[in-house]
Parts: C-alpha cells; structure tokens; sequence
C-alpha cells in the first residue's frame, strides 16, 4: 500500500502540474483510481479512495493557492470523479457491449424529449445516467438510470425522489457507491440509508466497498470479475433481455 501510496500522490501532482483548470481536479482523481485499481486489484477500492482524498487536501493548497476549503473541492470534485468511473467501468465491460448496452448522459433536448414521453417531471441534475440498449431490431431504448454516488451523505433523499418516478414508469434503477464513509450499516442494524434502499427506493445498491455488509438488496461488485458473475453487470444484463425480449 506505500509504494501504491507515493505512486498515487506523484500521479495527482503531476497531473495538476500538467493542467490548472478546476475541470483537472476531478480528471485527476478519476485517473488516480483507475490507475491504482489497475497496479493492485486487491487493494479495497474505497481504502484506495480515502488515500486519494489524503493527498488531494493534503496537497490542493501547493498547486491552487487560491483555495480556501480543499475539503469542500474534494467533495466536488470526486463526486464527478466518482461518476467518471463509473461510466468508463460500464462502457468498457465486455458482457454489456456485447449486448448492446451502454451507459449515457441525457441533456438538453434529449432528456426533455425523454422526460416527456415517460410524463415525469425532472431536471437533467436529477438522473446521472441512462442505461440505453439496441434490440435485435435495431431499436435504441432506455431502460434504466443510475445514481452514482462516492458517499451518501443527505443525498439518497434526493435519488430517491427521481428513482421512484422512473420506477413507476418501467425503468430500472440503482443506486451505485463506494460507500466510502460506510453509511450502509448491516442487514441487523440498517442504517437510514439501507432502509431507505430495503424499502424499495431502488431496485438495487451496488457497492465497490468490499467492507459493506451485503443484503438482499445491497451487492458487492469487484471491478476484476468482469462477466455475469458481477453482479451489477448481470442485473443489467438480464433487465435489459427482459425489456428486449432477448431471452
């Protein structure tokens, strides 16, 4: 974890050096992760993530002068990392290609146009991404959103708002995390946030954090199983062949 350590903070000051954008913050982080999850697999996802967030307030007041909370710009910016992630994570997966399945951003008129046809009323900032399928016909369909989020903190109320009303209109959801706070408590002694998710807010939690305790609803996805033995690759999988009448 130490040579991972200084190789990680080498990256993360090089890349700000390289670029002094507010943008690079996030790119930065995003890059970090991939990088260490790719230099040791084994190493838990959300211990490389609090590694990451050390040496970004650590060391955001020597490239960025100027900023006056490095704990507040960590919170922006690894949530867009964190989303980053996730996106690449899904859209370079094998299995879902294969299907026809990939991850996207839906704005402007896209998600009007979206929003509308479903007859639910929410803002772009509401839903992070759709999941979108071509059928055999060669149809593109949406068939699902997701709610990435590094650490819950208040913002599940939010999520849940948005995904009961795609619910309610046939996609299906999820919220996805890396628990990186480990607010999900246990299947015996559910945290807010897991009832919240029990109680049928999404249809189902996928965690990178392999300390989660795990529930009906609640799942752990390790990035190296890459088929339908992960189980956030298999759910999607088998909700998009149900929709497509693929199987």
């Amino acid at each position: 974890m130490n040579e991972i350590a200084e190789e990680v903070r080498a990256l993360l000051l090089t890349l700000w050096q390289a670029e002094r954008k507010p943008g690079v913050r996030a790119w930065a982080i995003h890059v970090a992760l991939t990088y260490a999850i790719n230099k040791d697999a084994s190493i838990n996802k959300r211990d490389i993530w609090k590694l990451i967030q050390d040496e970004y307030v650590d060391n955001l007041l020597l490239r960025f002068p100027d900023q006056r909370e490095p704990a507040q710009s960590y919170r922006r910016a690894s949530g867009d990392a964190w989303e980053m992630f996730v996106e690449e994570y899904l859209n370079s997966n094998d299995q879902l290609r294969k299907e026809g399945v990939r991850a996207i951003r839906l704005r402007g008129e896209d998600f009007t146009r979206l929003t509308s046809a479903l007859g639910v009323n929410l803002r772009p900032r509401d839903v992070d991404f759709f999941l979108q399928g071509v059928d055999e016909n060669g149809l593109t369909r949406i068939f699902g959103a997701l709610f990435p989020k590094a650490s819950y903190a208040e913002r599940i109320r939010a999520d849940e708002g948005a995904s009961r009303a795609l619910m309610e209109k046939g996609l299906w959801t999820a919220t996805v995390t890396l628990d990186a706070r480990e607010e999900l408590g246990t299947e015996e002694q559910p945290s807010v946030k897991r009832q919240t998710i029990n109680d049928g807010a999404f249809h189902g939690c996928y965690s990178f954090n392999e300390h989660t305790s795990p529930g009906p609803k609640v799942h752990i996805v390790e990035c190296t199983v890459r088929g339908m033995r992960n189980p956030f690759i298999r759910d999607i999988v088998r909700r998009w062949r149900s929709v497509s009448h693929y199987e």
